[in-house]
């Protein structure tokens, strides 16, 4: 089986302006390609995992969160990281659909895609949606709280704890890069 980094998109990857919707906004946080290609060269999947309510907001479209994502896979494959998957769900929150982060249907359709073992498997993200997918699926779940009170944002779950806090995402994919070193 196979093991996997699953991360939320704008506040992880990149930051997040605010709905998206244009490619030229993209702007990646320092040191995480760095990070991410260690990551992939451990032998980790490399997975964006998003809610984009923007699309069932009427924001944007589809076609344009393609655009956005083609050109986010260019500049990470150009930093030698690979993309191996996105899973998006374009719903607004009042849908209510099942594929909308804490739910755990997009890290489910990659975890049957690529044989992926959840337990072996991180979950990175800057909201507690995230944090809770992570939990669900399974998997390792670290939460970066960038300048937000985590005791706030763990006030309103208790008991569903991330397995770790990092100040910034760089320091997230550190921390994971260390767990995997400690372990080889």
């Amino acid at each position: 089986m196979k093991r996997a980094v699953f991360l939320d998109r704008d506040g992880t990857v990149i930051h997040d302006p605010g709905y998206l919707s244009d490619p030229g906004q993209i702007v990646f946080y320092e040191g995480v390609l760095e990070k991410l290609r260690l990551l992939q060269e451990r032998g980790f999947l490399v997975c964006i995992i998003t809610n984009q309510s923007g699309i069932g907001r009427g924001y944007f479209s589809e076609h344009q969160l393609s655009i956005i994502h083609k050109e986010l896979c260019k500049r990470m494959t150009d930093a030698g990281v690979t993309v191996d998957a996105i899973e998006y769900c374009p719903h607004a929150p009042e849908e209510e659909c099942i594929c909308r982060k804490p739910n755990v249907e997009m890290v489910m359709r990659l975890v049957r895609k690529y044989d992926i073992d959840c337990g072996k498997s991180f979950f990175v993200g800057d909201k507690m949606s995230d944090v809770l997918t992570g939990l669900n699926a399974g998997c390792i779940s670290v939460l970066i709280r960038h300048d937000k009170d985590a005791e706030t944002l763990l006030a309103k779950h208790p008991g569903k704890c991330p397995h770790y806090i990092a100040g910034t995402p760089c320091e997230s994919l550190s921390y994971i890069l260390h767990l995997v070193d400690q372990q080889a």
